[in-house]
């Protein structure tokens, strides 16, 4: 009898070794990427999969769907698009089982290469043709002898002109235009835009590009920095690096934009709706409080 319990003992320590989840990965349309291409990440594993924890911040990447596959529910596809060009990591991510019992796992870490979607320059040498003579086409010393000649008659009307009377002029006071602060540069473009009923006429790209245009114009203008020459990784490094505040919320604004305009992404109209209104209501958190607002 103590023998038996003795192996029944040893069979449940040993059995977590047998509970033990396997899986495999694949890459689907990761050959040739450039950016703004998505591809597929797919994972088969031996158990049914309840979710994949992804991590908070994706730098290069951006995840335009993650569900389970419909026909198997132990595979799990994640549709992926690249932001940047270059080598490009992305991280592991944890999958959780449905059985609890099922230990979680991590999947491996990969990389792809993404190509620049800027054409390489044409380097075909072509010969120049010979200068041609046009008919009746007269010598170029006589071209000179003209020239000279009509800056010498020139030269001689100003020298003999009479000298007019001096007139004297009152001057005028200078006007000078208000200049608007940035913030209200930016809103009164805004405004402009949304006056061109761009979403109307099915100007999706156009619009987000030029609402993107008008928040890195505000922000070069603001805090000193190249943001309209920059990509969205390397303005997220400069409001980091400058402590500039709710940088969260304008990285994740630009990258929406990057993803309308580089991802061919459809975003629904009440969507629209919120990113516009969030970047009027930052513009306007710049104005300046008003004497009224300060005594309510």
């Amino acid at each position: 009898m103590k023998r038996t319990k003795v192996i029944v003992s040893f069979l449940f320590l040993l059995l977590p070794l047998f509970m033990l989840a396997e899986f495999k990965q694949e890459l689907q349309g990761s050959d040739s990427l450039k950016v703004g291409t998505p591809f597929l990440f797919k994972i088969t594993a031996d158990f049914a999969i309840k979710g994949i924890s992804l991590p908070d911040t994706l730098d290069d990447f951006a995840i335009l769907e993650s569900k389970r596959d419909e026909k198997n529910p132990r595979c799990w596809i994640i549709k992926i698009v690249p932001l940047n060009t270059g080598a490009l990591s992305f991280p592991r991510i944890e999958i959780q089982p449905v059985d609890s019992s099922v230990t979680s796992i991590y999947t491996d870490g990969f990389r792809v290469y993404v190509l620049s979607v800027l054409a390489e320059g044409d380097t075909l040498l072509r010969d120049i043709k010979p200068l041609q003579k046009y008919p009746l086409q007269l010598p170029f010393w006589i071209y000179l002898l003209l020239l000279l000649l009509a800056l010498s008659a020139g030269i001689y009307l100003w020298w003999k002109q009479p000298e007019k009377p001096k007139r004297k002029y009152i001057a005028q006071p200078e006007i000078k235009e208000p200049v608007l602060p940035a913030w209200e540069k930016a809103l009164k473009a805004l405004d402009e835009l949304l006056t061109e009923d761009l979403l109307d006429k099915g100007e999706t790209v156009l619009y987000h590009f030029r609402l993107s245009n008008i928040l890195r114009a505000f922000l070069e203008e603001t805090y000193n920095f190249p943001a309209l020459e920059m990509t969205g990784r390397e303005i997220a490094v400069s409001l980091n690096r400058r402590n500039i505040p709710q940088a969260q919320e304008i990285r994740k604004f630009i990258t929406y934009c990057d993803l309308v305009k580089f991802a061919k992404r459809e975003p629904a109209a009440v969507e629209i709706e919120e990113n516009t209104l969030w970047l009027r209501n930052y513009l306007i958190s710049f104005r300046e409080p008003t004497q009224e607002t300060e005594n309510a």
